[in-house]
C-alpha cells in the first residue's frame, strides 16, 4: 500500500487546507440568525433518522438514512423506482483508523443533518475525524473527510473503509440471488452491484387495478455503484490535518453510475466543496417569498417554512426515461406509501409553485401527459408504471393555482386538453342519470370513511357505487370553474361558457339534491333521491361551500355556525377531525374515522374565508400551525384528541399545507 500525495491524487481526492478549514467551518453551527427562511439556521432542520422521511437531494432516486445514532458511516441505502421504496443495504458505507496495524477504537461525538448536508464528528485516541456528506450531481455523493492530529506527535493512520460487497467476487451459478451484494470486474476497489426487487402500486390493489401498466410487482432491477474506496495512507503532521474527497456514483445500470460519478468528480476537479451546496440552498430559500407578516421574522416559523421547502425539493424525484421522462414528480414520503398520487400531487403543486414553478408544472405534466383510454388521469403514477383512473378530481384547480404564479400561457396549453378530459371522463363513466357525479371506490377519497359504511363495511378501499356525493360535485363544480378560466386565457370563450355553464348547472343540483335545509347540512345521498346514504357528517360535506354553490345567505350561515363552528362537533383547539366529535364511531386515531387531515383543514379555512368567517379562519390557521409545530416532522395526518402526528412524516401535501399556511394563501379570492 503506497502512501497518497496530496497534491496528485486520482480526480483531486484530497482538499486543500483552505477547504478543509471550510469544511471544518461547516461542520460546526452556522451563525446566523437571520429574518427570512434564507438566512435560518439549518443545521438539524429535519432529522433524518426515519426512513421515510430520509435525505436526498438533487431529485435523486435514492435516499438515506441514520436510525442507529452510534453507528458511524452513511446507513440505510433506499431505492425509490417503483412503489414503496426498496432497503438495498443497511449500511451503504463505514470506516475505521489504524495506526501501525491496530484498529483505533472509532466513537461518534456528533451528527448533524441539514438539508445541504450531513456533518458527522468521529474521535479516535487523540485523532478526530469529520465527514461531510453532501450530493454534488442526482444519484451522486461526495464524502469530505478531514483527520485532524490533536496530538504533538506525528502519525501515519490508515483509512479503510467497509461497504456492500466487500470481497465479494462475483462469482455465482444460476440465477443471481436477488439482495446480494458482489464487487465489479474492471471498476475501482469499493464498486459493487445488486438486485432488488420493484414493488408495484397498479394490478394488485383494487382501486387501481382497472387500469395498470408498466413494470410488474417482482421485476428485478439493478443498483450499482462506483467508486474508489481502497485503502488510503494519512500522514499528518504534529497538531496537523489531511482532507480528502471520496465519491459514489448510483444508477440502475453501469453507465448511468459511471455518468453520476463522472458528473460528482468533474465538479471536485474544478473545486467543488459542499459549501456550494450550502449557498444553492441558501437561494433555494431566498428565492421563496416572504412569510405573512403575522409569522414573518420569527425563526420558529422561518424554520417550519424552511423545513417544509426542503421536504418538498427532495420529494420531487426526476424521471429516467419512463412514464415521467425526465421530469420530476413529488412522491408522498420515501418509504411506506412513496408514490405519486393524484389527488396527493395536485394539492401538493401549490405549496411547489411557491418556490419553484418548474417542480409544480412538471409534476402536473406528469399526469396530463399519461392520459388513459377514457380520457382519465392516474391514481397513482411513477417512473416505472401507473394505475388506476384518477382521484378526487382537484388536478385543475392546483393547475389554476400554479398558473396563479408562473402565468406561463405554453405550459397552460399543454395541461388544459388532458385536464379537460379528466372532467369528462367523470360525467361520461361516472354520472347519475340526473347529472351527479360518483365516487367509484373509496380509495379516491377517503379510503375507510364512516360515510361508506353502508357499502364496504369496516373494509377499505372497495370499490362503490349507488349514491351521490357532495364533495365529488364540489370539486367538479371548481374545476369547471378552473377550465372556465382556462379556456378564457387561451381564447376559447364558447367552451369558457360552457365550462361556466356546468359549473352552475352542477351547483345547484347539489343545492337542490343533497342539501337538508331543517339540518343546515350537505349529505351523501342515495342515487337518484333524496335520502341520505349514512347521515355521516365529515368536513367533506363542507366542500359546496368551499367551491361557491347557490346557497342563501341564511342557510350557509346555518351551516357555518350550526355546524363548521360547533366545537361538539368540529371546531376545537385540534380542528376539524374527519370525523365529527359527537359521532358514535369517532375515533381520535381512525384513519379516516377521526385523524385530522392537514390538507382538508386548509379547505375549510379556506371555506371560512370565503364565506366571510374571517376571525374564524384566521384561529383555524393558527391552531393548525400550533398543531405542525409541536412535532419534528408533518405528518400525513394528526391524532384529533390528545394530538401528535400518527400518519406518514413529512408527508407532501401536509409540506404543502404548512408553506400555504405561513403565507396565509388561503386569504386569496376562490374562483
Amino acid at each position: 500500500m503506497k502512501p497518497i500525495n496530496p497534491d496528485s491524487g486520482w480526480n483531486r481526492p484530497f482538499l486543500s487546507l483552505a477547504a478543509a478549514a471550510g469544511v471544518l467551518c461547516m461542520a460546526g453551527s452556522e451563525a446566523l440568525a437571520g429574518k427570512h427562511a434564507g438566512e435560518v439556521q439549518l443545521d438539524n432542520l429535519v432529522p433524518y433518522t426515519d426512513t421515510v422521511a430520509a435525505w436526498s437531494d438533487r431529485h435523486s432516486n435514492i435516499t438515506l438514512t441514520w436510525p442507529r445514532a452510534a453507528d458511524p458511516g452513511l446507513q440505510q441505502f433506499v431505492s425509490l423506482v417503483g412503489w414503496s421504496g426498496t432497503e438495498i443495504v443497511p449500511q451503504l458505507l463505514s470506516w475505521t483508523l489504524a495506526e501501525e496495524g491496530r484498529r483505533l477504537p472509532l466513537k461518534v461525538t456528533s451528527r448533524t443533518f441539514r438539508p445541504d448536508k450531513v456533518i458527522e464528528v468521529d474521535g479516535a485516541e487523540g485523532l478526530e475525524l469529520t465527514a461531510v456528506t453532501s450530493w454534488p450531481a442526482r444519484n451522486a455523493l461526495a464524502v469530505e473527510l478531514v483527520l485532524s492530529n490533536r496530538t504533538d506527535q506525528a502519525r501515519v493512520i490508515e483509512l479503510r473503509c467497509d461497504y456492500p460487497g466487500k470481497g465479494v467476487r462475483p462469482d455465482w451459478t444460476g440465477p443471481f440471488p436477488v439482495g446480494k451484494c458482489v464487487s465489479l470486474e474492471n471498476e475501482p476497489e469499493g464498486s459493487w452491484s445488486s438486485l432488488y426487487v420493484h414493488n408495484e402500486h397498479g394490478r394488485n390493489f383494487l382501486w387501481v387495478s382497472g387500469f395498470a401498466a408498466g413494470m410488474t410487482q417482482g421485476t428485478t432491477l439493478e443498483m450499482v455503484c462506483l467508486a474508489d474506496l481502497a485503502p488510503r495512507v494519512l500522514r499528518l503532521e504534529p497538531k496537523g490535518k489531511v482532507a480528502l474527497v471520496l465519491s459514489m456514483g448510483f444508477g440502475r445500470y453501469r453507465e448511468l453510475a459511471r455518468q453520476a460519478r463522472e458528473e460528482c468528480n468533474q465538479k471536485i476537479a474544478r473545486g467543488w466543496t459542499s459549501a456550494q451546496e450550502t449557498v444553492r440552498w441558501r437561494q433555494i430559500l431566498r428565492g421563496a417569498p416572504p412569510l405573512a407578516k403575522k409569522y414573518r421574522g420569527q425563526e420558529h416559523y422561518e424554520r417550519m417554512y424552511a423545513h417544509a421547502i426542503a421536504a418538498l425539493s427532495s420529494l420531487s424525484l426526476r424521471g429516467e426515461g419512463g412514464y415521467t421522462g425526465d421530469k420530476r414528480i413529488p412522491y408522498v414520503t420515501k418509504q411506506g406509501l412513496a408514490i405519486a398520487f393524484f389527488w396527493d400531487t395536485s394539492f401538493t403543486t401549490t405549496g411547489l409553485r411557491e418556490f419553484d414553478t418548474a417542480l409544480a408544472q412538471e409534476a402536473l405534466l406528469c399526469f396530463t401527459e399519461n392520459v388513459g383510454p377514457r380520457g382519465s388521469l392516474p391514481g397513482t403514477l411513477c417512473d416505472s408504471h401507473r394505475g388506476g383512473e384518477g382521484q378526487a378530481p382537484i388536478m385543475t384547480w392546483a393547475a389554476w393555482s400554479v398558473y396563479q404564479r408562473s402565468r406561463d400561457k405554453a405550459w397552460l396549453q399543454r395541461v388544459y386538453p388532458a385536464l379537460a378530459g379528466n372532467a369528462k371522463f367523470w360525467f361520461k363513466y361516472h354520472c347519475s342519470p340526473r347529472g351527479l357525479c360518483q365516487f367509484f371506490n373509496a380509495g379516491q377519497i377517503a379510503d375507510n370513511d364512516a360515510r361508506f359504511d353502508p357499502i364496504q363495511g369496516d373494509k377499505g378501499n372497495q370499490n362503490l357505487a349507488g349514491f351521490e356525493s357532495p364533495d365529488v360535485n364540489a370539486f367538479l363544480v371548481m374545476d369547471a370553474r378552473c377550465l372556465a378560466l382556462m379556456a378564457g386565457e387561451l381564447g376559447r370563450p364558447a367552451e369558457a361558457r360552457a365550462w361556466r355553464e356546468q359549473a352552475d348547472t352542477l351547483g345547484k343540483l347539489i343545492v337542490a339534491t343533497m342539501y337538508f335545509p331543517e339540518e343546515a347540512m350537505f349529505y351523501d345521498v342515495k342515487a337518484g333521491t333524496h335520502e341520505k346514504l349514512s347521515g355521516v357528517k365529515t368536513p367533506n360535506m363542507f366542500l359546496p361551500l368551499w367551491a361557491g354553490v347557490p346557497l342563501p345567505r341564511a342557510e350557509v350561515k346555518a351551516v357555518v355556525e350550526r355546524h363548521m363552528l360547533n366545537p361538539d362537533e368540529f371546531f376545537r383547539e385540534l380542528p376539524f377531525p374527519s370525523l365529527s366529535y359527537d359521532h358514535p364511531k369517532y375515533d381520535p386515531k381512525g384513519y379516516w374515522r377521526g385523524r385530522i387531515w392537514p390538507h382538508v383543514v386548509y379547505w375549510m379555512v379556506q371555506t371560512l374565508w370565503r364565506q366571510g368567517y374571517q376571525r374564524e379562519a384566521e384561529l383555524t390557521a393558527d391552531r393548525l400551525v400550533k398543531m405542525f409545530r409541536e412535532t419534528p416532522f408533518f405528518h400525513e395526518n394528526y391524532e384529533s384528541g390528545a394530538g401528535g402526528g400518527i400518519g406518514c412524516p413529512d408527508y407532501n401535501w401536509s409540506c404543502a399545507t404548512v408553506i400555504e399556511l405561513l403565507l396565509e394563501r388561503y386569504k386569496d379570492p376562490l374562483p
